[in-house]
């Protein structure tokens, strides 16, 4: 969705976009990011603060989940499947609070988003700072997220149509991250990068949606950006930033390929664990590579729904970007990441075994 303004106003960081939906949406901020400490130690992590209206539930919510340990994609003996040994996360507790909990006040130089012990400050300048805690999960941070040049927009002067019952505003933003965590009494410095995503939907229906849809997410010292692609509807946006240039290309083609498909247990679904990616540019050609080392399911469900949505962390991505007129860069110090959702393309008693177990969240 190419758009005249791509500038993220406070407006839009707060309630925003049209009036008349405010009543009947879901509405989020929310973060996925890779870091790593001083020591080069990595850190996945993401959270989000959620407001439901009447209608989907009347609530609100926050929860983080942070992973520290890179897993491995294995070929047990006598399978036909590989198998995703992916390590659990370190979660918070659900904070599900009746709608109101969670309150957004706007000044003239920030919106302030507040639920509890975990709060967003967003600045004018791009930047929003977050302070969350959890003494019971001993999960904690201090850390800002910038926005490197432009989102990628899904929905802003109009509203984003993926099909008939999914249709919502917002962004998703590529950028630097920094600052410290608190993980189990350990204090650490970060640095590194992620994708943040202001989050309205008008209507949602997740067996609508289903098939495979990929936020995918790209961030290298020369460039980064955002891919989102919906199989089902053959959907696809993208955005670009090239930091020497300051050039922001909205438009192209793009193609996601998936590779090394494995059964990964916490969530009942077979998951792609290796990525390539060709984006395809009037500025040039951009192409990268990831590999899955963890995930974390992100549906706020009590057992893994027939239409999960699930983060898959990738360590550091390798790239290149050659240009429109030859020249070829490799890029470096690529964080990466994306977001799927997916139908279940089997029986159940694929998932009906032993290695099945549930996730141990409530439903909302």
């Amino acid at each position: 969705m190419k758009v005249a303004n791509p500038e993220v106003t406070l407006d839009e960081e707060g309630h925003g976009f049209p009036k008349e939906a405010r009543n009947t949406a879901m509405i989020g901020w929310n973060l996925v990011a890779t870091a790593h400490d001083e020591d080069g130690n990595p850190y996945w992590f993401n959270t989000g603060l959620m407001s439901l209206a009447e209608g989907w539930g009347n609530l609100d919510f926050w929860q983080m989940c942070v992973r520290t340990t890179p897993g491995q994609v294995v070929q047990p003996a006598g399978s036909v499947h590989r198998v995703a040994q992916f390590p659990p996360g370190l979660a918070t507790e659900w904070h599900v609070k009746p709608r109101g909990a969670l309150t957004v006040t706007r000044t003239d130089d920030q919106v302030a988003v507040d639920m509890e012990s975990a709060h967003i400050v967003c600045t004018p300048d791009g930047t929003w700072h977050f302070s969350v805690e959890d003494e019971a999960s001993g999960i904690a941070g201090e850390w800002t997220h910038t926005g490197n040049g432009f989102p990628m927009w899904y929905g802003k002067e109009t509203p984003q149509t993926y099909v008939p019952h999914s249709i919502s505003y917002g962004y998703i933003w590529a950028g630097k991250v920094e600052g410290t965590l608190t993980v189990q009494g350990k204090k650490v410095e970060i640095r590194g990068a992620g994708q943040r995503e202001r989050y309205y939907a008008v209507d949602a229906c997740p067996a609508e949606v289903g098939a495979w849809h990929d936020w995918l997410w790209f961030h290298f010292d020369e460039l980064s950006g955002n891919l989102d692609e919906m199989k089902l509807s053959r959907h696809k946006d993208m955005a670009l930033y090239l930091n020497e240039e300051k050039r922001y290309v909205q438009a192209g083609d793009f193609r996601i390929d998936h590779h090394d498909w494995a059964y990964n247990p916490a969530t009942g679904t077979f998951v792609p664990t290796r990525y390539q990616v060709t984006m395809e540019t009037e500025a040039g050609v951009l192409q990268f590579t990831g590999s899955a080392v963890g995930s974390h399911a992100a549906s706020s469900v009590g057992e893994s729904p027939d239409s999960p949505t699930i983060l898959l962390d990738w360590p550091r991505i390798e790239g290149t970007f050659t240009h429109s007129d030859g020249r070829q860069q490799t890029l470096t110090n690529g964080l990466g990441g994306t977001l799927i959702r997916q139908w279940k393309p089997y029986p159940d008693l694929l998932v009906g075994g032993s290695e099945f177990q549930p996730l141990d969240v409530p439903r909302v």
